[in-house]
């Protein structure tokens, strides 16, 4: 049986030591946090809400072979990874997937941020009845803890720089149809300018993340904007593989980093796939690029999926079906309030490129399963 270490408990780490164990291998998978590896998509939606505990979203049963541990920290001593509580070094392989952390803004240092289930509680118990609460941000992050917030009988504003929430998931005429949904439900918006929140209410920010690459830093690893990977998550040094949200891929001379949840799996397969093609376990498998960004979120009771190119499609002004930019055709399939369902489709060269759905449930035949077909009208 042959070893390797994991630095990091989210899904990519997860599923890099799960690959590994199914091929025989041992595993260390250190976890940073206090708790058993969970689904961290939950932190801005049940576990805000306190509707579960941290407990009901494990990854699944530890498999055999792997070795979970808790909060402890990995760091770089004299150009080694070890472990800080003992400085035992982490020999062998070792996959890095150490994940993201949250960007602040330097004048509100005291607003929560929120990535893990403990952020979660203690912005939970920080609000008391009649508190309002400020969001800085109005991507995936903010929208889902506004959302989440509203659920708990909160008042909630959202502010962003941006004129429209999601605007790195939808395209603008999705987004505007999600963002009367959460005004009909009482969320505040302040779009378009610098936040200016209420001091004395409690504030969250929430504007996205950034790779966590310092231990790639410290090992003089290959860094931009995440830790640069080739298709077998190798890294610049020998040995040493990242997955996930920490990571980067080289694909020829682009860079692509997605942050998405099955983006991190795949990732951690492609990692544990590279340990033991090194070992000399399997064969090498093509490079292939990776599938089109699938990404979801929950908010007010929808699931809204996106599925491609879809972001920077032109919106259709108002009674307008179709349109066409540079990026290609929107064109609104369904636009059904009453029923909570919007789905569009973006085409380009007769091709759908990228597609929309939000719905009380989602359909995964429905038009998400279109893309990379030809558009049938």
């Amino acid at each position: 049986m042959t070893h390797a270490h994991v630095v990091g408990g989210g899904p990519a780490g997860w599923a890099a030591a799960r690959q590994l164990a199914r091929a025989g291998w041992s595993v260390d998978l250190h976890a940073g946090e206090p708790h058993h590896p969970y689904n961290r998509v939950e932190v801005s939606k049940s576990l805000l809400a306190g509707t579960a505990e941290v407990a009901d979203h494990g990854l699944g049963a530890v498999p055999d072979g792997v070795t979970v541990h808790v909060g402890g920290r990995i760091v770089v001593k004299r150009g080694k990874l070890v472990r800080d509580s003992d400085g035992a070094e982490l020999t062998g392989p070792v996959v890095l997937a150490t994940g993201a952390v949250p960007r602040s803004i330097a004048s509100l240092d005291d607003a929560h941020l929120l990535r893990t289930a403990d952020d979660a509680v203690r912005l939970r118990e920080s609000i008391r009845d009649g508190d309002r609460v400020e969001v800085i941000g109005a991507g995936v992050l903010g929208m889902e803890t506004a959302s989440s917030l509203i659920d708990a009988g909160h008042r909630v504003r959202v502010h962003d720089l941006a004129p429209e929430i999601m605007g790195r998931m939808l395209p603008v005429d999705a987004a505007r149809w999600l963002r009367g949904v959460h005004e009909r439900r009482g969320v505040e918006f302040a779009l378009g300018g610098a936040a200016e929140p209420d001091g004395d209410a409690v504030a969250v920010v929430a504007i996205g993340v950034r790779p966590d690459t310092e231990l790639a830093e410290q090992l003089g690893l290959d860094v931009d904007d995440g830790i640069v990977v080739d298709h077998l998550g190798r890294t610049s040094r020998t040995g040493l593989y990242a997955a996930g949200d920490c990571s980067t891929l080289r694909i020829g001379e682009r860079r692509r980093r997605d942050e998405d949840l099955a983006s991190a799996r795949a990732s951690g397969v492609r990692a544990a796939t590279g340990v033991l093609v090194d070992a000399g376990d399997v064969d090498a498998p093509d490079p292939i690029d990776p599938a089109p960004p699938r990404r979801w979120s929950v908010q007010a009771g929808l699931r809204i999926t996106t599925v491609g190119d879809v972001v920077d499609a032109v919106a259709p002004g108002a009674g307008v079906q179709r349109e066409t930019g540079d990026h290609g055709q929107l064109i609104v399939v369904a636009d059904d309030v009453d029923a909570g369902t919007y789905e569009a489709v973006v085409v380009r060269d007769g091709i759908v490129v990228g597609a929309a759905s939000v719905a009380k449930r989602p359909n995964p035949r429905g038009v998400v399963a279109q893309v990379g077909r030809p558009w049938q009208e």
